[in-house]
């Protein structure tokens, strides 16, 4: 019988359109006993979304008949987009057919008059939901997830109080949802029920299974003897941690030494893959989680907490096994020499990032002047390493991150931007630095890993940011997208209250970076080869590099290449996907918490910065990180939107990215995770 691919080449070499029966004819196979298969064949390429069929049943391949293979993106609103590798298609919510937000989803696309795209979902490849977290209000079941559009239906649903929480299993999709209880959560007003309701409706696994339980119990906890055979012993350098107060999953620790112009820098980092061995119960469950999840009030770890916090964490005063990467770095900044092995470490000190920049700003601090003296010399060789990175061209995207001050209700009593300092710098410099040359000794040894890769942006996502920069009297022409290029642009701001508006501009025009076999290169730190090397506590391509780094590099076991091409590959889409799931996790909280925190501080006024503006009025950052809606209905006057300079423009006023107004909390929603201003002053941009 014809093979799949065979009969694929024939149709893309056909210069018009068959049937199937016509097919039969063409092959001899109407009399045969191959029909059956060849039908099932034509079955399958369809279900696979290779394959579709005309009004006229003639068979076409999917990319010639309009169609598109992607993820569907709903918003609340009623619409969705969906987003395949070169196309972002509007489809409107009446053309959903039963699909739902996260779906793979077969897509025809038609061409409008003024030259935008809309789509028709055509098939549901691929269900991504199938549990929902609801609250029972007023006889119904409210999702949680507010991008669920269809009514939730339960038998047992009359059984239940007003404001529980409960946990619900899919079983019919279409004008409703069918579905069954699976457990009761508890009152949506206990304390961590809104998180947990977020965790679970992206289907953040919480807990450990019993098999993983069972895996731990019979673990030694402590370093052995047997454990140092084949390691370099680093236990009396003056080996040391640099991290946040609240952390307790230490993945990194540094020293250095030097001689003459060089300064060799030790990066030692977890050796996670000593413990969890593949596809044993702690290495599925870590499979099948790939990241650990960090949101407003919690860590939903990847690891259990005995390896998480406990064995696999370089504790200050603890032996615990290492992978190093050593690097010999010259006075221009760049690797002379290296060498990645195992080994044995003894954290002499757990340094915070606010102590180490209190040291940095000459504050008084007691501190062991040992760990001083190599901190400062750390300092110029963290310098040295960025400026050397600048020198290729990379970008440094200093966006600004919520910091919130939870108590023990799980309310937040405070939010404040994440602040970052030179020591924060620093330990960026040195773990970027350890995962390029990790990546580049991969690359040589063609050892299957997974590389940390981004694209360049594609041209449609710099469009806005080129209109910012008009605004702001910068062009930029089209051969003028490299990231040395964007990096200039930007340092031109850095003295500016807008510069950290136009870096968060610029992060959401870039492509999102990912995992991937190949070694595609990441346009943000301009890097031919990168990878994930310095947390495999808490992600698994991490773990991942150092599994294969033992494999083949150390004890130089060839035998499973193949297989282990083949399994690198499936688990960057699985990484990808996971990554994306825990930030949709940690964004939603975020949202939750600070609408939440805002409720507080309504008919309060503050000072703010125009961060985005578009047709339907401007978000306004506030000094403490939160954003907000001015909404154009809630303006003084009727106001038009310049889509060339991203300015809304009424015959006295405008509103442009950068410009500080003076706003009041209007309202927030908790629930809808929306905040709302009013303008009470504004002033020019600069």
């Amino acid at each position: 019988m014809i093979s799949q691919n065979e009969f694929l080449e024939l149709i893309q070499n056909q210069t018009k359109p068959y049937t199937a029966q016509e097919w039969a004819n063409k092959l001899n196979l109407q009399y045969s006993n191959d029909m059956h298969g060849f039908l099932m064949m034509i079955h399958q390429m369809e279900d696979e979304a290779i394959i579709t069929f005309t009004n006229k049943q003639k068979i076409v391949l999917i990319e010639d008949a309009d169609f598109i293979k992607g993820i569907l993106s709903v918003n609340p609103k009623g619409y969705g987009f969906v987003d395949s590798e070169d196309q972002h298609v509007y489809v409107h919510e009446d053309k959903f057919h039963t699909a739902m937000h996260g779906d793979e989803v077969l897509v025809k696309v038609k061409e409008l008059n003024d030259g935008s795209t809309m789509g028709e979902i055509k098939k549901v490849l691929k269900r991504n939901l199938s549990q929902l977290v609801a609250v029972f209000h007023h006889g119904k079941l409210l999702p949680k997830d507010r991008r669920i559009l269809v009514p939730v239906v339960l038998e047992e649903a009359h059984l239940f109080g007003e404001g529980q929480l409960i946990l619900l299993d899919v079983l019919t999709y279409g004008d409703v949802l069918k579905t069954k209880l699976n457990k009761v959560l508890g009152h949506e007003n206990d304390p961590g029920a809104d998180i947990l309701g977020i965790l679970l409706t992206h289907r953040i696994p919480l807990e450990f299974p019993e098999s993983v339980h069972k895996a731990m119990d019979k673990m030694s906890l402590k370093v052995s003897s047997e454990d140092l055979e084949g390691r370099v012993d680093y236990r009396k350098e003056s080996v040391i941690t640099i991290d946040g107060e609240d952390a307790k999953d230490f993945d990194d620790a540094i020293h250095i030494s030097s001689n003459g112009d060089t300064t060799t820098l030790y990066v030692h980092i977890a050796d996670v893959s000593h413990y969890v061995t593949m596809n044993s119960p702690i290495d599925l469950e870590a499979q099948n989680r790939t990241t650990s999840v960090y949101v407003v009030d919690r860590v939903v770890p990847m690891l259990p907490f005995e390896l998480s916090n406990g064995l696999c964490s370089l504790m200050e005063g603890e032996d615990r096994l290492t992978l190093t990467c050593k690097m010999n770095i010259d006075s221009f900044g760049n690797v002379s020499d290296y060498d990645i092995h195992p080994s044995v470490i003894h954290s002499e000190k757990r340094c915070t990032y606010t102590q180490v920049n209190q040291i940095f700003n000459n504050e008084p601090i007691e501190f062991p002047g040992n760990i001083k003296e190599m901190l400062m010399k750390m300092r110029d060789l963290a310098h040295l390493i960025r400026k050397n990175r600048e020198a290729k061209g990379a970008i440094d995207f200093d966006t600004v991150e919520s910091k919130f001050t939870v108590n023990d209700q799980g309310e937040v009593t405070d939010i404040q931007p994440r602040t970052r300092g030179e020591a924060e710098m620093l330990i960026e410099d040195f773990m970027v630095k350890a995962n390029e040359t990790v990546a580049q000794h991969c690359r040589y040894l063609d050892i299957p890993v997974l590389y940390r890769v981004h694209d360049a942006p594609q041209k449609r996502r710099l469009v806005e940011f080129e209109r910012v920069m008009l605004a702001f009297g910068v062009k930029l022409k089209g051969a003028e997208h490299s990231p040395a290029v964007i990096q200039k642009i930007i340092d031109q701001f850095k003295d500016k209250e807008a510069y950290g508006v136009i870096n968060e501009m610029l992060l959401r025009s870039m492509s999102k970076a990912k995992y991937d076999f190949r070694p595609l290169g990441h346009y943000g730190l301009a890097l031919d080869n990168y990878c994930h090397f310095t947390s495999p506590i808490r992600r698994y391509p991490d773990l991942i590099v150092h599994r294969m780094l033992r494999k083949y590099a150390f004890d130089r076991k060839l035998d499973d290449l193949k297989e282990d091409e083949s399994w690198v590959e499936m688990q960057g889409f699985k990484c990808s996907l996971g990554e994306q799931r825990a930030v949709e996790a940690e964004r939603d909280t975020q949202d939750m918490k600070q609408a939440e925190f805002m409720t507080h501080q309504i008919g309060k006024v503050f000072d703010g910065l125009i961060a985005a503006v578009t047709k339907f009025g401007f978000f306004v950052r506030l000094p403490n990180s939160v954003e907000g809606l001015v909404h154009v209905r809630n303006l003084d006057d009727y106001y038009t939107f310049d889509e060339t300079r991203l300015v809304l423009r009424s015959s006295t006023k405008s509103y442009a990215i950068g410009q500080k107004v003076k706003i009041k909390v209007m309202d927030a929603d908790k629930e809808k995770a929306t905040i709302d201003f009013v303008v009470v002053e504004s002033r020019k941009r600069f």
